[in-house]
Formats: C-alpha cells, sequence, structure tokens
C-alpha cells in the first residue's frame, strides 16, 4: 500500500511539474492574442521604443546630356515612441517626436575652355509630434499591427552656387521656407529578439514607405 501511495504522489507531482513548465509557453502564444486581445502585449503601460527608419528613396545617380549629375539621398527618420499615462479604449496610445531627413543635388557641368558648372542643393527635414494607437486585437506578444497620425513642420532649404562670374544675379544663393505637414500612418512590428523588432510603414512623413529597426526598453 505504501509503495502504491508513493508512486501515485510522484505521478502527481510530474504532472504538476508538467503542467506549470508549460503555463508560460501557453501565455506567450500571439494567436490567441490577436484573437481575442488577451495575453501578453508587445505595446503596454511600460513600453518606450526608438525607432530608427531608412526610407524607399536610396541613392541614384545618372549622367544626362551636357554633363548633368543628379543625386537623392536616402530618407532617413528617427522617431520615439512611449505610452500615454492612462490607457484609452481597447489599448494603448503611443506618444512621442518624429524626425525626417532627406538630400537631393542637381550639377550641371559645362565642360569648356572655362569649366563652368550650376549646381543646386536641396534639404528636407520634418519635425513632428507622433501619436500612434495600438489596439489590443493587432498586439500581440511578439507582433503587433497599429496606425495613427504625426503633425508638424516640414522645412526645406535650397542652396545654389556657379563660378561662372556671368550668370544673371548673385553666384550664390540660400533660400528656405516652412510649411505645415500631417501624415496619417499605418505600420507593423515583429520582435524577433526579446527588445528588438523590425518594422514598416505607410505614409510616415519625410517618406511615403519606410522600414527599419525598433528598440524597446
Amino acid at each position: 500500500m505504501k509503495t502504491k501511495m508513493r508512486n501515485t504522489l510522484l505521478v502527481l507531482i510530474g504532472l504538476s511539474s508538467a503542467a506549470f513548465a508549460t503555463e508560460p509557453i501557453k501565455n506567450t502564444l500571439t494567436y490567441k492574442s490577436f484573437q481575442d486581445g488577451s495575453g501578453a502585449k508587445s505595446f503596454n503601460e511600460s513600453t518606450h521604443i526608438i525607432n530608427i527608419g531608412i526610407g524607399s528613396g536610396g541613392n541614384r545617380y545618372y549622367r544626362g546630356s551636357g554633363y548633368d549629375v543628379y543625386g537623392v539621398s536616402p530618407a532617413f527618420s528617427l522617431s520615439y515612441e512611449q505610452p500615454w499615462r492612462e490607457r484609452l479604449g481597447p489599448g494603448y496610445l503611443g506618444v512621442g517626436a518624429y524626425f525626417g531627413y532627406q538630400n537631393a543635388h542637381y550639377r550641371n557641368n559645362h565642360y569648356t575652355s572655362a569649366n563652368y558648372y550650376y549646381e543646386h542643393n536641396w534639404n528636407y527635414m520634418m519635425i513632428a509630434g507622433r501619436a500612434i494607437y495600438h489596439w489590443d486585437v493587432l498586439n500581440a506578444a511578439n507582433a503587433e499591427v497599429y496606425g495613427g497620425a504625426i503633425l508638424g513642420l516640414r522645412i526645406q532649404t535650397y542652396d545654389y552656387s556657379t563660378n561662372n562670374p556671368y550668370s544673371n544675379g548673385d553666384n550664390r544663393l540660400n533660400e528656405g521656407s516652412v510649411y505645415p505637414a500631417f501624415s496619417v500612418i499605418a505600420g507593423a512590428r515583429w520582435y524577433f529578439a526579446k527588445n528588438v523588432a523590425v518594422y514598416g510603414e505607410v505614409g510616415s512623413g519625410i517618406s511615403y514607405l519606410t522600414g527599419g529597426l525598433s528598440f524597446k526598453f
């Protein structure tokens, strides 16, 4: 009898240990989180995120007629996000800041005896506030789909220079303009490590399509 009771007790202990061992795995299932909004969230009341992104521009250079040279840099972006102090409805609102930058230039070279050039340079910057809503149904333990908007200022500077002393006007010109900027955002993020994710956004300010890395702390 004692042997049977001891064996039964050992079996119960083993089953209990297995149940506790598998419980954390059940809590991290992302399908259930996407299905009904339960389970762990990749964005919650204590999340802070830094996004480093690059737009779809890329470096493109070509030579045209008249020995023209044209170039566009990638659209770089940096943004920060943290949760609003209170939960809003069925999810969390992330608020933060956004900065984007892109450069374009055009140079026309006249290879004559004088070797004159005419160079144009544009800098595009965007400084804005960022508000993103993280809905529970689309917010899982290691992935999420989100949407929101940014509102701020778009700054454009223009610089022109030439070495032709006979050009009309000044040989160098600097101008700048500031415009209001607004954009609606839709994006997705997937964590391939505990605090590091890849993300992609459409309509994210300085460019229409942005992708990069997110760092959570």
